[in-house]
């Protein structure tokens, strides 16, 4: 009974991961950087942000979250007042979409009520089986 608890917590750990993610992307998605050329250098000018996803796996048992980059990284956008704009004009911008963020974000929070639940149900029966006279 006691391994539902380590189960739920690693769940817990994991959406409190996605959300990590996700608010690292909202926070960031109107950051600029240079576009990287051919050969992956920004002629010296910052990186855009790289947005990062949430990649939950089996941990037998359990659950485990790590952070995976979104690809592609950035979309170019026509900035040509930006400091980090190439020769024509173009900036890279984070690849984040606030749509799915958002959905993400609406996710986790249900999953981690139903990991909650879990806790809280675990935490009754053991008190109801403690507190039962034999």
């Amino acid at each position: 009974m006691v391994g539902s608890i380590g189960i739920a917590l690693s769940g817990l750990v994991a959406q409190t991961r996605r959300l990590d993610a996700s608010a690292s992307n909202v926070a960031n998605v109107r950051s600029t950087g240079a576009v990287p050329t051919t050969d992956g250098i920004a002629d010296g000018k910052p990186a855009a942000y790289q947005p990062l996803a949430v990649a939950q796996t089996d941990a037998n048992p359990g659950t485990r979250a790590d952070f995976t980059p979104i690809t592609p990284a950035y979309l170019q956008e026509y900035a040509p007042d930006d400091g980090a704009a190439n020769g024509d004009g173009m900036v890279a911008t984070p690849n984040v979409d606030l749509a799915t963020e958002r959905v993400n974000q609406m996710a986790a929070n249900r999953a981690y009520g139903a990991n909650i639940a879990i806790v809280r149900t675990q935490d009754e029966m053991l008190t109801s089986l403690l507190d039962s006279k034999v």
